[in-house]
């Protein structure tokens, strides 16, 4: 008899155990696709050091390998608080804006690398509550996204550079006090929809320890809505690229972060915002391969937000009056991006965002589907011709008064366009070339040869040995082909992830002549995600890649585009 109750509270224990991990895996789900229909949100960067002229927490000169190019004595930057008193601070104003400009959710920076915590807490004394302001900036801002209908979602460092036990032999007494913050801020402001974290390294598992799983049960078990990050040491629900679109992925949900304005994430001095162009190009590009859109404004120390960031918010909000519908709520494809611009999907529609770069008319091959109707969004003139293998939309007015760099046609069909196959809008010159690398990471072809370039899975990649500083491609088309846009995108961001390469496009007509460079860019891979070029004409093509030996080579998407005209 105790042997049949006791099998009976096991088997009662493996059937709960395995509803709950049911329920938390519907949770993640729901979660997800919530998360996803959201598709932008605004990046909060705040604190003391705004206005200093130099970037946030990374010109802290802790005296220690943490942080060895720091500008600013510590004794002189952990006191920049006392001077902090953003008597203008008007979330819903930040907030209402954001929500006009597409933007469905935030992510507000509650405690940087530098350690100050922009909320109230009784874990340390260095934080909002003893600035000259002395109001709970974070309990503020948490209450206007609810007015202002925005999921709220925080970003957290786990670095410390003022804690004096981060990384020393008493971490454990950080770990301790990291977990306070944590608890802190999961249970008292409200609910939270995303945990965005910034890297846990150089802090090795032999310090954090359990940790990164404490606090994800924590934080799950209060918000089983919540998506949580990368760089947090813990199973992440999404991915982040910063300032670069990843590649095409419908599998794993991923986010692309960028800044309004050069002057890094936080306000540091007055500086002209990106332009427009740029920016919208990077929301499209990263809708248009099935992710989110984090636009980062970094407010002024009165509370105020920069003029020309708040310009630029008004600047999508006009784009998101004609174009919201093609943003909100969709997936990316079912045509893949290239120089003419990229497509997302809803229902039984499709939209294309076009580039004011193709001219007055764009081909594209036919859908599988029956087209009932195709119409322009903002309302120009939008001539459809079709063929079995192909469509053709022209646009005789583009010229006259086009507002936007972008513009967008809704195709609506016969049936669910998700579920369409996957097409390329711009053939691939690169997908069927000859090809030849200078390395393979652990000379393993199978995991991380060339194929991962060209299979479609934003999981494998062409990966080369952290040690090589320069790797190069080589191409033969196989014929003269005509040559006009290059398109790189990254695996996935790793912890010692760098924002620059040089990226340097050779070409030559026959195999003898010397190779001729008509492109060179400095930056992160991926960001702009199209470098176009003037058109030439080449059979054999080089890329060159040079990168510092501190980081790993992971292309997973490589693309070669001829011209859209």
């Amino acid at each position: 008899m105790v042997k049949k109750i006791y099998l009976l509270l096991l088997l009662t224990g493996i059937v709960h155990s395995a509803i709950s991990q049911l329920a938390s895996t519907d949770d993640r789900q729901k979660a997800i696709e919530t998360w996803r229909n959201m598709r932008v949100g605004l990046f909060v960067h705040w604190g003391p050091s705004a206005g200093l002229g130099t970037p946030e927490s990374h010109s802290h000169a802790r005296k220690s390998a943490l942080n060895p190019h720091g500008s600013v004595p510590a004794d002189e930057y952990d006191q920049l608080y006392r001077k902090f008193n953003p008597i203008h601070y008007d979330p819903d104003a930040w907030l209402k804006l954001a929500y006009s400009a597409g933007m469905r959710y935030s992510v507000f920076v509650a405690k940087h690398h530098d350690g100050f915590c922009m909320f109230d807490t009784k874990a340390t004394d260095y934080n909002i509550m003893a600035t000259p302001y002395q109001r709970d900036v974070a309990k503020l801002f948490a209450e206007a996204c609810q007015r202002q209908g925005l999921a709220l979602g925080w970003q957290f460092s786990p670095k410390d550079w003022k804690h004096p036990d981060f990384n020393t032999e008493n971490h454990d007494r950080y770990n301790a006090y990291y977990l306070q913050l944590l608890d802190e801020l999961s249970a008292n402001y409200g609910p939270i929809s995303v945990m965005w974290f910034d890297g846990v390294e150089p802090i090795g598992k032999d310090k954090w320890k359990d940790v990164p799983a404490k606090a994800a049960e924590m934080m799950y078990s209060r918000h089983p809505n919540l998506l949580v990050g990368t760089h947090g040491a813990m199973k992440e629900d999404f991915i982040s690229f910063e300032i670069a679109v990843g590649p095409f992925d419908r599998q794993k949900p991923w986010e692309t972060a960028e800044g309004i304005n050069p002057s890094g994430w936080i306000f540091n001095k007055p500086m002209p915002a990106f332009p427009f162009r740029d920016l919208l190009r990077t929301m499209i590009y990263t809708i248009s391969r099935d992710g989110n859109y984090l636009l980062d404004v970094g407010p002024m120390p009165d509370g105020t937000l920069y003029p020309p960031d708040a310009e630029r918010l008004g600047d999508f909000a006009a784009f998101m009056k004609t174009n919201a519908e093609a943003v909100h709520g969709t997936r990316g494809g079912p045509y893949r991006d290239g120089a003419w611009g990229g497509s997302t999907c809803k229902g039984n529609s499709v939209y294309l965002f076009i580039s004011d770069e193709v001219g007055t008319k764009l081909s594209l091959p036919a859908l599988p589907a029956k087209v009932l109707k195709a119409s322009s969004l903002d309302g120009h003139a939008l001539r459809l011709k079709t063929t079995k293998k192909t469509f053709t939309l022209e646009f005789p007015d583009r010229k006259n008064g086009q507002k936007f760099h972008f513009s967008c046609v809704k195709l609506d069909l016969d049936q669910a366009a998700y579920d369409l196959p996957i097409l390329e809008g711009q053939p691939n010159l690169l997908a069927n070339a000859e090809a030849k690398v200078s390395s393979i990471k652990e000379t393993n072809d199978v995991l991380y040869g060339i194929k991962g370039l060209f299979d479609h899975k934003a999981e494998t990649a062409w990966e080369t040995p952290r040690t090589d500083t320069l790797c190069t491609l080589e191409f033969d088309l196989g014929k003269r082909s005509l040559l006009s846009a290059l398109s790189l995108a990254e695996k996935g961001q790793i912890e010692n992830w760098n924002h620059g390469v040089n990226i340097r496009l050779k070409i030559k007509k026959n195999q003898s002549d010397t190779w001729q460079q008509i492109l060179q860019h400095n930056g992160a891979i991926g960001s702009p995600p199209i470098l176009s070029f003037k058109p030439q004409t080449a059979r054999f093509v080089k890329i060159e890649i040079r990168k510092r030996p501190s980081f790993e080579l992971q292309i997973a998407e490589l693309r070669l585009f001829g011209s859209i005209k």
